[in-house]
């Protein structure tokens, strides 16, 4: 991320979802255990930020049910 980057960013780290926040060229992060509070926190912080969501920097695979 550059230093005027602004956005949201939420990815599934070590079995935790971390939501990160771009402002002012910081990263914040935080750490939830489940998906869905992570998603919220997140969408509430993109409407305090008037920004896009930013895509995570690793996708991973979910396993499937084949």
């Amino acid at each position: 991320m550059d230093d005027k980057t602004t956005g949201v960013r939420v990815e599934r780290i070590d079995g935790q979802w971390a939501v990160q926040i771009f402002e002012n060229g910081e990263t914040t992060q935080h750490l939830f255990e489940n998906e869905e509070f992570a998603r919220n926190f997140a969408a509430g912080q993109r409407i305090r930020l008037n920004s896009p969501p930013i895509q995570p920097k690793h996708r991973q695979e979910l396993p499937s049910d084949s």
